[in-house]
């Protein structure tokens, strides 16, 4: 397997006013085999919003054949969100990884496996860009109930004090009356 190759961080935009793709493989030239490709960059300069708060990492290794490009990668990230029950700033790693298969020409995609995503690509394409995948993919990776720890104790609904921190006075059950009429047929 070749060395992998360190690309850092570029500027988002070239002196024409062109954006630049931060994750971008030129494929042009690439011989046949294995290749290995590290890269880093600002979590905004791949339109991640400022909950992620430090370099945005993947590494990728490319495996190229004669009609196509199998492209397997490691993306790493942290972000800080808040607690969905206590309402605490709390950082979370994100590891993430993915395979994609390009395909050069309109060759049929039947001997793939299912799992791996296909994209059909030009001949003629010079470079790859990773920027929308790997957005996507850290994006995806955040759960849609964000909490610091699986045990949080959260805010008492009552006094309105983080039950992490310390303990209140207040009931610990908190009932709806408007299932009391319902309670009462369930009992008799």
């Amino acid at each position: 397997m070749s060395p992998y190759y360190f690309y850092g961080f570029r500027l988002s935009r070239s002196s024409r006013g062109v954006v630049v793709a931060e994750f971008r493989i030129n494929i042009s030239n690439l011989s046949e085999g294995v290749h290995g490709y590290i890269f880093e960059a600002e979590p905004s300069k791949i339109g991640l919003d400022e909950r992620f708060v430090s370099m945005v990492r993947i590494k990728v290794k490319l495996d190229k054949s004669l009609r196509q490009i199998r492209l397997q990668a490691d993306i790493s990230a942290e972000g800080t969100f808040v607690c969905d029950r206590c309402l605490n700033n709390f950082k979370w790693q994100i590891a993430k990884n993915y395979s994609m298969i390009y395909i050069l020409g309109d060759r049929s995609t039947m001997d793939l496996k299912k799992e791996e995503e296909i994209q059909v690509i030009s001949a003629d394409t010079n470079c790859i860009d990773l920027d929308e995948d790997v957005r996507q993919y850290i994006l995806l990776a955040v759960p849609q109930k964000l909490l610091c720890r699986e045990e949080c104790l959260g805010i008492c609904p009552t006094c309105g004090v983080n039950r992490n921190n310390e303990n209140c006075a207040c009931d610990a059950q908190v009932t709806d009356s408007r299932w009391d009429t319902l309670k009462k047929l369930s009992q008799s």
